[in-house]
């Protein structure tokens, strides 16, 4: 997603000439960082906000100071790292800053909404009662965002799994602090790269945050401000490096395997018998592997018999096609190619409507949305309808909902990563052609990259509704699986709450679980191997 007003425009809602109001708390003659400078762009050109004035804050709070061996070591990490993601240009929000008009009292333009404190520098008690919301900031795993890079070289916070980002909240009445928001994201392999994603997709969670109807306040389960960490002391530091020269040798020999042409196998599938609320991984049995990759099972039935629809792979880097087969029993019988394309395939979402069945597989690697239509059921298809052109797209269901069609995807607010794994979007939309698309006020309705991604279709059961969704951490793609409860859904809202959850541990043997998909009393899911 690029940061044209028109592109971002497209995604979130807000009535015009409702901006919020946004102060920089920044000191006269600061330069920007280029991840400083990513925020700023970012809200520069959202249709909800607007950047209207600067202050100096009066307040100085910095993170603990490191060691000489910790600068020198996360300095040469981000240098080398500069050589392939350089830096956002902050020229643009630079000159945009400069020209800010600075802030003595309310500003002569009408009173800010929220103070944003984009560094070291925060805002006096005095100062809090000049903005409506107070001051935000962001926190990184208790560490100010300004200065996060070196928060994965604890080993505490690697052991966690996910890196837990807070929107911190200010006001004259609570100067203290409180937690507006909170989400998590999977790290990266090196702390410089974890906090350059971080810095990416945390400017879309405080977006969000920023751009809500709603003035309201921290809620009564909110979790309190978590604890700055100790700055990290030698042994720290050698097991980082350790860490560090293990990721590059595992990513040395990964890129030897493929030049090799010797490919290995990753994710496979299993069948096993039980709904949403009572099928468990481990008793589900292995389906004989038919590729180098078989994954992202969907089953569908049709006149009594039950298909898989799944994405399959006959080595690395090469696209992979959709393969369909029967599954009588517990065996899987191969049907032959569903779909085939000269781009890469995977997510055979299969459903219907009325006499006629669809097909929305992730064609991301094309930059757009496609709908199939069966014209001979389960092995021949036609293009039926596109949608999101241009747009990193992955993962799309599309569901009915007391009379109202709704899309549901993962997009990609891509910057330097494209990953999908973090924010969910919802759409209402007219049905399978994808016309009438309007997003949903509250987009995105899902952040955090434990519970973001969909990981098959949205089910009714029993009288309720139900996603499967991925739990993205411990640096593993596809760690672990959820089933959320959508327990409300409207045109002006979504709340879900997490009432399953699998790990590894719940399929011994397993690396990771990333997928399930249930019919006619039957699942499916795929699995990676140690």
């Amino acid at each position: 997603m690029d940061l044209s007003k028109g592109r971002i425009r497209r995604f979130f809602m807000r009535e015009e000439g409702t901006a919020r109001r946004i102060g920089i708390v920044i000191p006269p003659g600061a330069r920007l960082s280029g991840r400083q400078a990513l925020l700023i762009d970012r809200i520069a050109a959202d249709p909800r906000l607007r950047i209207v004035a600067r202050i100096e804050g009066t307040e100085t709070r910095r993170a603990p100071r490191l060691p000489p061996l910790a600068k020198g070591l996360l300095a040469a990490e981000g240098a080398l790292s500069r050589l392939r993601w350089p830096d956002h240009p902050a020229q643009d929000a630079q000159a945009l800053l400069d020209a800010l008009p600075v802030l003595e009292g309310r500003g002569a333009d009408g009173p800010v909404d929220v103070f944003l404190a984009l560094g070291d520098n925060h805002l006096s008690a005095r100062q809090l009662a000049m903005a409506r919301l107070g001051e935000w900031s962001l926190s990184v795993s208790g560490v100010p965002a300004a200065r996060s890079d070196w928060a994965m070289v604890d080993p505490a916070l690697r052991a966690a799994g996910l890196v837990t980002v807070d929107i911190l909240q200010r006001t004259a009445g609570r100067p203290e602090g409180q937690v507006r928001a909170r989400t998590a994201y999977n790290p990266k392999p090196t702390a410089i790269l974890t906090a350059a994603f971080i810095a990416e997709k945390s400017s879309l969670f405080l977006r969000k945050e920023l751009g809500g109807t709603e003035a309201r306040g921290r809620a009564p389960d909110a979790p309190p401000p978590r604890p700055a960490p100790p700055a990290p002391g030698t042994a720290a530091l050698l097991g980082y490096a350790a860490h560090v020269a293990r990721m590059a040798a595992q990513r040395a020999a990964d890129r030897l395997r493929v030049k090799l042409g010797r490919g290995r196998a990753f994710w496979q599938l299993a069948a096993g018998h039980g709904d949403v609320l009572d099928f468990e991984p481990s008793q589900a049995l292995d389906v004989p592997r038919r590729s180098f990759l078989m994954a992202d099972p969907f089953l569908f039935e049709k006149d009594g018999e039950l298909f898989v629809f799944y994405e399959a792979q006959d080595a690395d880097e090469r696209p992979a096609w959709i393969e369909v087969g029967r599954l009588e029993g517990d065996r899987l019988i191969p049907l032959g190619a569903a779909l085939r394309r000269d781009y890469h395939l995977s997510y055979p979402f299969v459903f219907s409507d009325g006499d006629q069945i669809y097909m929305m597989p992730e064609t991301q690697t094309a930059r757009r949305l496609e709908v199939w239509r069966a014209t001979d059921f389960p092995l021949e298809w036609e293009l039926h309808a596109c949608g999101f052109e241009g747009s990193h797209i992955a993962d799309s269901n599309l569901f009915q909902h007391d009379g109202q069609w709704w899309l549901m995807t993962n997009l990609s607010d891509h910057v330097v990563f494209q990953e999908h794994s973090s924010e969910l979007y919802l759409f209402s939309v007219d049905g399978p052609s994808l016309t009438g698309l309007r997003p949903h006020p509250q987009n995105p309705v899902v952040i955090g990259s434990d519970v973001a991604r969909n990981a098959g279709a949205v089910v009714q059961h029993g009288g309720r509704l139900f996603r499967a969704s991925q739990n993205n951490s411990h640096g593993i793609y596809g760690y672990g699986l959820n089933i959320m409860e959508i327990e409300e859904l409207g045109p002006d809202t979504y709340r879900e709450r997490r009432v399953r959850a699998f790990t590894p541990k719940d399929r011994p043997g397993s690396r990771g679980l990333h997928h399930v998909s249930f019919a006619a009393g039957r699942f499916v899911l795929d699995w990676s191997g140690k």
